[in-house]
């Protein structure tokens, strides 16, 4: 018996099918580098359709939902973002807890929402996964509140 028979192999997109969702995304991509998050999301979301239910069980989901969420995260949508980034961290195929990303985007929405303890929860863990780094490039009040309401010397 195979490795993949003993995990319950998860199933797997066609190739035509895995191809269409690259070309797709990539698409995405060159519109979310210009800024057109819009044509982003589109492209995206047309691609996320190409997979088949439950979606959380093919890994191009979790990063399909990612770029959507963070399109709309960068559009201060925060309540939409969300969802999105919540349906990425349902993904069976990918231990998207290690995601510091990920980990990240859950913790700013939550702290646009003003819950502050998941806001902490995702921050934190975002923190532990990618210290150096995590918080590069984003905005200081993430990780303000984070060293305000957490102990970082660990």
């Amino acid at each position: 018996m195979s490795e993949e028979e003993v995990k319950g192999a998860a199933p797997e997109l066609s190739t035509a099918v895995a191809d269409e969702i690259l070309k797709l995304s990539e698409s995405g991509n060159d519109y979310f580098d210009e800024d057109d998050f819009d044509s982003a999301i589109g492209a995206w979301e047309e691609a996320l359709a190409l997979i088949p239910e439950p979606q959380n069980q093919y890994i191009q989901s979790v990063w399909l939902n990612a770029s959507i969420g963070d399109a709309y995260f960068l559009q201060d949508d925060f309540k939409t973002a969300l969802t999105y980034f919540e349906t990425a961290k349902s993904n069976t195929e990918e231990d998207v807890e290690a995601n510091p990303f990920v980990m990240l985007r859950l913790g700013q929405c939550y702290l646009q929402k003003g819950d502050k303890e998941k806001a902490k929860e995702y921050l934190l863990k975002a923190y532990q996964l990618e210290p150096e780094g995590i918080f590069y490039g984003e905005e200081e009040k993430y990780f303000d509140f984070l060293k305000a309401n957490a102990d970082l010397k660990a």
